[in-house]
């Protein structure tokens, strides 16, 4: 079946496009800070496709890769996206092969939808592995997808916004319910309100636009599939067994399970969208009615390492699909599959171990301290504050007990920060460290921000 995404100008695509000539190909991922463009761009890499990263800085883990030939910088496309648009495609003019190999763009994060709506521009040049903007627009933001659901009759919370309630319109009438940001990613933002009470209190204070759903019961599931005009190519679903931090953070031990719960309301979705490309979707289920559609991602996804290591090479199918207008060999993912992000895991271990009943005072309180200093970037008076909680603990064989047991569930599981083909990529971390000695704090995109300022990794 033939994709619907613009063909460069310069040549038509070919139906016949062999593996040889795939491997022949030359691919720019964009986000090239990312841990997903560095799975890209292994996926990629080690079949002989060249991989071109970029970002606004220039200090990336992909451009320590020996996966990735080359890396540019642009302006950053959340405040300059014209001037984006324009070095980027510049960039592609630049970069272009000069025979018939085929070349790609994959955007990698939130720049995705700029580059949808310039992709009609950029196809002179290049293959653009985006989704229709049209079909972006009906489920991003997060009260567009649902306006979009209710419209199709899925099942979705109940959602009022900020600005309905603020102008007298109909109040929930059950509780708790979960207030998020209509635009972010991640946890940012996302806060539960117990009652009328605190309802009042939000709508009161000055924020930017809110959704106020129903909290649905039940556990948080991500279904990750690849479309081809509304037929569904490949999937896979994971459950995140732990988060950093705890309860409302980024995942950082993932496990592959059974998607079938979830495809019949993707599909229902997609279907009449016409999707081409990937999609990740939040789904909340409590393993027995049908799951709640909470949110849409219309780009590559946090857990991309995690689907990657399960069998399902989502960067390679795409590459595939933009190049062929088909995939070859679509995939069937590994049940219990478990990845960890290793040092943020260990990280939840511990708070795991600060937050239980078992009178870990001390080290609760050390705890809340060191996560602040840890978010703030103060990465050395983190963890002497950690030390000195573990010190001073009531119990510290318990504790020790307890924070083995919390590791042990990651035994064994592939570690998305450390790679043993791919060495030097630790040197990404370069981009934290500079960010430190410039800023004296965090680079946003990889904080966890519960009080909805700046960005956050999911």
């Amino acid at each position: 079946m033939r994709t619907q995404w613009p063909e460069p100008s310069s040549a038509r695509r070919r139906m016949d496009t062999t593996n040889a000539d795939l491997r022949s190909g030359r691919v720019i991922v964009t986000y090239g800070r990312s841990l997903m463009a560095l799975t890209i761009a292994h996926s990629l890499g080690r079949r002989g496709v060249e991989v071109i990263g970029c970002d606004d800085v220039g200090l990336t883990a992909v451009s320590f890769s020996r996966f990735a030939k080359k890396h540019f910088t642009h302006a950053p496309a959340a405040e300059e996206p014209e001037r984006f648009i324009d070095e980027l495609e510049a960039a592609i003019v630049r970069h272009k092969p000069q025979d018939d190999r085929p070349y790609v763009l994959i955007p990698c994060f939130q720049e995705t939808r700029i580059i949808a709506r310039h992709a009609e521009r950029l196809s002179r040049h290049i293959r653009v592995a985006a989704p229709p903007i049209d079909a972006i627009a009906a489920v991003d933001p997060k009260d567009a997808l649902m306006r979009t659901a209710h419209a199709m009759g899925l099942n979705a919370p109940r959602t009022w916004t900020d600005a309905e309630l603020r102008a007298g319109g109909a109040r929930p009438d059950r509780f708790p319910l979960v207030a998020k940001p209509v635009r972010g990613v991640g946890g940012r933002g996302v806060r539960r309100l117990s009652d009328a009470a605190a309802l009042d209190l939000t709508l009161a204070g000055p924020t930017e636009p809110l959704l106020i759903q129903d909290y649905v019961t039940g556990q948080d599931f991500c279904l990750t599939a690849l479309y081809d005009q509304g037929v569904r190519l490949a999937s896979a679903a994971y459950h995140n067994l732990s988060q950093f931090p705890r309860g409302a953070g980024a995942g950082v031990l993932r496990e592959t399970v059974d998607d079938r719960p979830f495809l019949a309301t993707a599909d229902a979705l997609f279907g009449p969208l016409g999707w081409t490309g990937v999609v990740e979707v939040d789904f909340r289920w409590d393993g027995t009615s049908d799951p709640f559609l909470i949110e849409v991602n219309p780009r590559f996804w946090a857990g991309l390492f995690h689907t990657v290591e399960s069998g399902v090479d989502f960067p390679w199918m795409l590459y595939e699909l933009a190049v062929t207008g088909r995939v070859a060999t679509p995939a069937a993912p590994k049940l219990g599959q478990r990845t960890k992000v290793g040092a943020l895991h260990l990280l939840s271990a511990i708070q795991e171990v600060a937050d239980s009943e078992e009178g870990f005072a001390g080290l609760r309180e050390a705890w809340g301290q060191s996560v602040h200093l840890f978010q703030s970037g103060r990465l050395l008076d983190a963890s002497r504050e950690l030390a000195r909680g573990l010190a001073a603990g009531p119990d510290l064989g318990r504790a020790a007990q307890r924070l083995r047991e919390a590791l042990r569930t990651a035994k064994n599981a592939p570690n998305e920060l450390f790679r043993s083909d791919d060495p030097l990529v630790s040197l990404g971390a370069l981009f934290v460290v500079a960010s430190l000695i410039r800023h004296g704090k965090l680079p946003p995109e990889l904080k966890y921000d519960p009080d909805a300022r700046g960005l956050v990794v999911e």
